[in-house]
């Protein structure tokens, strides 16, 4: 059960990091849908990703692995299960917190994909409202147009506040992306930390102990010190 359990855990850890890397540049590119900004040539996504049609293609993928870490994971409890073999406490921590990081991925990745389908929804809706207003221009006096375009400057200066919001609040996301990574981070140190000390029963005690000696070594060393400074003052007064 041993070997089984370890090879199904480091597959689900893979998975894990597969979809750690895939969340971020589908945020990444989120971020950029949202903004309507062009991509900076620093962004390392690759070429099938390039584009904002390419972001079904990353939902697809995300969705692909999210089932795949599923599977891993509904293993890794089925290994918990089995009759031949008890579990040991720190096997039944990490399958749980498989279990968590799983939860968090899907709800981030449900967020994110809303945000996108809301800004497409947004863009098109614009895009229709431009045209429209385009056509309606062509068919106004050369007198009105000009307050036509004022109007249309007023509205584009609302597009950009807008826009402006939608940045911050995607900044506002990303901070909490890495407060949550940052969280499982030291959910998984912790984990390790309980898997050693199930591992070794009597580190605690051991602790324990050394803790009582070092209690009992300052306790005579102050006596001593205490009787001695004693002595010494009694033999001052003498002389």
């Amino acid at each position: 059960m041993s070997t089984s359990w370890e090879n199904t855990r480091k597959h689900a850890r893979a998975l894990e990091a597969r979809l750690e890397t895939k969340l971020t540049s589908y945020s990444k590119l989120a971020a950029q849908i949202s903004s309507g900004s062009p991509r900076p040539s620093s962004d390392k996504l690759s070429e099938q990703e390039e584009g904002i049609g390419g972001y079904k293609l990353m939902e697809e993928e995300i969705e692909e692995l999210l089932e795949k870490l599923g599977e891993a994971i509904d293993n890794l409890t089925g290994l918990l299960n089995s009759p031949d073999i008890p579990p040991s406490t720190s096997m039944m921590h990490a399958a749980s917190r498989h279990r968590d990081v799983l939860d968090d991925y899907r709800r981030d990745f449900v967020r994110t994909r809303q945000n996108v389908e809301s800004a497409m929804a947004r863009t098109n809706l614009l895009g229709s409202i431009r045209k429209d207003i385009n056509a309606y221009k062509s068919s106004l006096p050369q007198h009105d147009q000009g307050r036509t375009d004022a109007l249309l400057n007023e509205r584009s200066r609302i597009d950009s506040s807008n826009r402006m919001t939608d940045e911050i609040l995607e900044q506002a996301y990303a901070t909490r992306d890495d407060f949550a990574q940052q969280r499982t981070t030291i959910a998984n140190i912790n984990s390790r930390v309980g898997g050693i000390i199930s591992t070794f029963p009597g580190i605690n005690s051991l602790l324990g102990m050394i803790n009582s000696r070092r209690r009992r070594d300052t306790v005579i060393l102050g006596t001593v010190v205490g009787i001695c400074t004693i002595i010494l003052l009694w033999y001052i007064g003498l002389v």
